[in-house]
C-alpha cells in the first residue's frame, strides 16, 4: 500500500482521467482488502476500472466500491468503450462478443491475463503462459484497439499486435506503472515507470 500511494501522490497533478487496473489488486486477500485498496485509488483517480486476478478474492453481495468491476460489461467513455474479463482463465462470454463485433467505435480490453505469443505472456526459457482466447480477440475484433493485462509479472513491455497496443505494466507492488496517452484518432503512446527508480522501461 505504501508503493501505491506514493505512485499515486507523484503522480496526482498530472490530470490522469482514468485508471484501469488488470487484476492481482491483492495478494490473496479478502473482500475488505480489495475495498480498502481501490478505495484509496478512487481518492486520487475517481474514474477507476478493474477486472480481478487470480490473487483476488471473489466478490460477493458484500462488496461495496467506488471503482466499477468490468466483468464481461462495456462502459462508454470519452472517446472511446473499455470492456473487461477477469481471472487468469478468462471467461470470455459470447454475449459480450456478439456486442463488441456489432459496435461501431473503439474499445480497450482489459483482461487478467496478457495474450498468447506476445511480449505481454513471455517467461522465463523462451516460453509463453498467456490466452489464446485472448490472442484470438484481439486478432477478429479491429475495433479493440487498445488491450490492458497483468498476471504475467516478468515481463512489462508495451508492443503492438497488428494495429492493437498490448500493454503489461507489471506488478505495482514493485513499483512498476504505466501512463498511457490516447489521441482522438485512438492514437497510443505509453511508458512503463518503476516509482523506486522513475525510469522508463
Amino acid at each position: 500500500m505504501i508503493t501505491l500511494k506514493s505512485i499515486l501522490e507523484k503522480n496526482q497533478k498530472k490530470g490522469i482521467n482514468f485508471c484501469f487496473i488488470a487484476g492481482d489488486i491483492t495478494n490473496f486477500g479478502t473482500i475488505n482488502d480489495l475495498e480498502n485498496v481501490l478505495k484509496l485509488i478512487t481518492k486520487y483517480i475517481a474514474k477507476t476500472y478493474f477486472v480481478l486476478g487470480n490473487c483476488d478474492p471473489k466478490v460477493d453481495k458484500t462488496f461495496s466500491s467506488p471503482a466499477t468491476l468490468l466483468e464481461s460489461h462495456f462502459y462508454k467513455l470519452d472517446f472511446f468503450t473499455v470492456l473487461g474479463f477477469g481471472t487468469h482463465k478468462p471467461k470470455i462470454k459470447k454475449a459480450p462478443l456478439k456486442k463488441l463485433r456489432k459496435r461501431q467505435e473503439k474499445v480497450c480490453l482489459i483482461t487478467h491475463v496478457p495474450p498468447y505469443g506476445t511480449k505481454a505472456d513471455y517467461v522465463s526459457f523462451n516460453r509463453h503462459r498467456g490466452s489464446l482466447e485472448v490472442r484470438n480477440v484481439l486478432e477478429k475484433y479491429s475495433n479493440v484497439f487498445l488491450h490492458i493485462s497483468g498476471h504475467i509479472h516478468e515481463s512489462p513491455t508495451i508492443s503492438k499486435t497488428n494495429n492493437c497496443t498490448i500493454i503489461n505494466p507489471g506488478p505495482v507492488t514493485i513499483g512498476n506503472y504505466a501512463i498511457i496517452y490516447i489521441d482522438n484518432h485512438h492514437n497510443v503512446t505509453g511508458k512503463i515507470y518503476n516509482i523506486h527508480d522513475i525510469q522508463e522501461m
